[in-house]
């Protein structure tokens, strides 16, 4: 039983105020921590700031306290209930989040792998780590993300360890060749190089560690309503250019990974493009905002093979649940993601594992660290595990 509920502000990874959900029952107090995001889709779940949170909460709070955490999903949708909207923008998709974790965390004893019951095999994702940077996240080059995946690594350990020598290496060729310039909010690199620039010389590095390369455009960030807009190359590009070039460097660098390479609504250009690369994972971020309804339109159109999923954007655990498991039934891959301001908190990496998700999307070193290092512990705690079967 739920004996107590209790609010408290922390800082995230940008210096920003967030907040964090403490839940008191019979077997102690469980806590989580709401995430947030820079580059936002306008279809998600809408925050609200700690001083506004403060005024709704104590409604939250005294429609819990009694309840049998155990029954986790019926609790997500009294929030639900309580905001009474479709994007909770009366009690905050983050009060929303970080109650729902905290209140799972509960249920499960503080272990969210098993909020499902005992699994007869589990594996474990890749991290699909951000080296380079750009856009809303700070950078020179339009495109938002180039990632890297030690897709051949042993275990969480083993790959964790290799994306972050790449990013030592890249960090230090960039320096070397007087183009580095400093770092992003993600801890990525950032650097005086153009969009496909700095895919060319990423590739170089990427093929000498035998790792896979991918890129997130985040498209709706650069996207003025009639054409995409390059800040980097000085020029305006149309739909119809836009495609030829994201085409162009797929193949030509054979990109692993391609999230949101148009802006969120344009679901036809997404599944043209998965219908031009096969072997490529399309992934979605913006255009579905782990919101099952707009995910049955990318099914129904066929504009995916992959989605980001992320709590935050929809406001609950069992909503996002519900969206992953949608996804695994039409053979689509689930990518467990973080986002641009995090906090020490680590539930994202139980959640992988929920969600069989074969990758999860974590920054290398800075804030991310305790996810790994997370990965890295269950690794050894959950028994009968494996690495993931990469799509």
């Amino acid at each position: 039983m739920i004996r107590n509920v209790k609010l408290y502000p922390v800082y995230d990874s940008t210096g920003e105020i967030t907040i964090k959900v403490k839940v008191w029952t019979i077997r102690g107090s469980f806590s989580a921590c709401a995430t947030a995001g820079t580059s936002k889709g306008e279809n998600e779940a809408k925050s609200l700031r700690y001083n506004e949170v403060v005024k709704v909460f104590p409604k939250v709070r005294n429609s819990l306290v009694g309840l049998d955490e155990a029954d986790w999903v019926t609790i997500d949708k009294i929030l639900l209930q309580l905001d009474n909207s479709k994007d909770f923008r009366n009690i905050g998709g983050n009060l929303a989040l970080a109650t729902s974790l905290a209140v799972a965390r509960a249920a499960s004893e503080g272990e969210l792998w098993r909020l499902e019951g005992p699994k007869p095999r589990m594996s474990f994702p890749y991290p699909l780590g951000n080296v380079i940077g750009g856009a809303k996240h700070g950078g020179h080059s339009t495109w938002q993300e180039f990632l890297v995946i030690p897709h051949k690594a042993r275990d969480p350990e083993h790959a964790t360890r290799m994306n972050m020598e790449m990013w030592h290496t890249i960090g230090d060729e960039l320096k070397r060749k007087g183009i580095l310039s400093g770092k992003n909010i993600e801890n990525a690199w950032t650097c005086k190089l153009d969009c496909v620039k700095t895919l060319s010389f990423l590739s170089n590095i990427v093929e000498d560690w035998d790792a896979k390369m991918g890129i997130d455009f985040a498209a709706s960030s650069f996207w003025d309503g009639k054409n995409y807009v390059y800040n980097d190359l000085g020029r305006k590009i149309s739909p119809e250019e836009h495609f030829d070039t994201v085409l162009q460097v797929a193949e030509q660098y054979k990109l692993y990974y391609i999230e949101d390479p148009f802006h969120e609504n344009d679901f036809k250009n997404f599944a043209d493009l998965k219908q031009c690369l096969p072997k490529t994972l399309v992934a979605g971020d913006d255009i579905f905002c782990t919101n099952a309804e707009r995910l049955k339109k990318g099914i129904m159109k066929g504009s995916a093979n992959g989605i980001i999923i992320k709590p935050n954007q929809i406001g609950t655990l069992s909503q996002a649940f519900q969206t992953a498991e949608l996804a695994r039934q039409n053979n689509i891959y689930t990518i467990a993601s973080h986002r641009s301001r995090e906090t020490y908190d680590d539930w994202l990496s139980d959640l992988s594992l929920l969600w069989k998700s074969p990758l999860i999307k974590i920054g290398n070193m800075g804030p991310d660290t305790m996810k790994h290092n997370r990965l890295i512990e269950l690794w050894h705690d959950v028994p009968h595990n494996s690495m993931a079967d990469l799509p």
